[in-house]
């Protein structure tokens, strides 16, 4: 890294515009349903990026766009939360990424469609331009919107530079990317649908669990996060497992890219998973009440509640254990 310049984390996958439709009232299959439609910014790696910067965090957006109105208001957008948009890259005839689901009135989701054909575009070119940027960075978030040849080099090229690797498998059918390239990933953070799919084995019971995220520490993942909706979340590496009970903010989809943010931003502060994971929670529990930028004093007593709550129950297992 070149004297003075200062370390950067650099969000590497999917940017697209998300638009959602929620009824007002039970959703209806096979006929119009009233309802509300937005749209919003999205992409697991834009989400993260943006998540960082409304830390203060200085970080690097790399993801392909089209030449259209959605791109510019994307880069537009994402820029004003603090997030470097150069790496953004406009591919010519091609539109930007658009995601549509429709939710039930208490926000499950019935369906979707994702229109994400432009995250093929990437060329040797842009990875090469990608790479060259790594000795200047902290760490590498990769999400699985990448194609396989594109997360194959970057984490090579990543470890090979000695830098952390954090991914997000994405979605059940993107996880299985990541299969038998998990090696020298410093962390792995995913829902057990994703998981499951990943690993393909079945996760029926708290067990089946931690089999599998030890499998994948196994496999050459340094640390394994698993959001296991109300059963909690699971946290290992070599010396460390634990189950955190489920916090009152269901972790999901942009809740879900605030706590892969939280555990980022918590990389330089702490070693121990259930710190990091208390900042996840405290983002994501933040990101849902409210978008925007975060107050630090705010964000940093939710994460000290989340992690004396977890210490607590820590100490009382083991206290039971003697």
């Amino acid at each position: 890294m070149l004297e003075g310049m200062k370390e950067y984390w650099m969000c590497v996958g999917g940017a697209n515009v998300d638009v959602q439709g929620v009824t007002s009232a039970r959703l209806l299959p096979g006929t119009s349903n009233p309802g509300i439609v937005h749209q919003a910014a999205g992409g697991v790696a834009r989400n993260v990026a943006e998540n960082l910067g409304w830390l203060g965090e200085e970080v690097h957006l790399y993801a392909l766009v089209g030449e259209d109105a959605d791109g510019e208001w994307l880069r537009q957008i994402t820029a004003d939360s603090g997030v470097a948009t150069h790496g953004m890259m406009r591919v010519s005839g091609k539109s930007t990424g658009r995601y549509l689901a429709i939710r039930d009135l208490d926000g499950e989701l019935y369906t979707a469609v994702a229109d994400m054909a432009i995250n093929e575009a990437w060329t040797d070119e842009m990875v090469r331009d990608v790479i060259t940027r790594l000795p200047q960075v902290t760490g590498v978030f990769l999400d699985a919107n990448l194609p396989v040849h594109v997360m194959e080099a970057l984490l090579e090229e990543a470890n090979r530079k000695g830098k952390k690797v954090i991914a997000d498998p994405v979605s059940v059918k993107k996880a299985k990317k990541w299969r038998g390239r998990l090696e020298g990933m410093f962390s792995l953070v995913g829902s057990i649908d994703e998981m499951e799919a990943l690993s393909g084995q079945s996760l029926h019971s708290y067990n089946d669990v931690e089999k599998c995220a030890h499998a994948l520490v196994a496999g050459g993942v340094t640390q394994v996060m698993v959001i296991c909706g109300e059963a909690g979340l699971y946290l290992c590496n070599e010396t460390e497992s634990l189950w955190l009970p489920a916090p009152t903010t269901q972790i999901r989809e942009m809740a879900g890219d605030a706590f892969v943010a939280g555990v980022i931003f918590a990389q330089d502060k702490t070693s121990f998973l259930f710190e990091q994971a208390a900042y996840g929670i405290a983002l994501a529990e933040m990101n849902i009440q409210k978008k925007g930028k975060v107050d630090l004093n705010e964000f940093l007593l939710r994460k000290e509640f989340f992690a004396s709550k977890q210490n607590q129950i820590m100490n009382r297992d083991s206290e039971g254990a003697v």
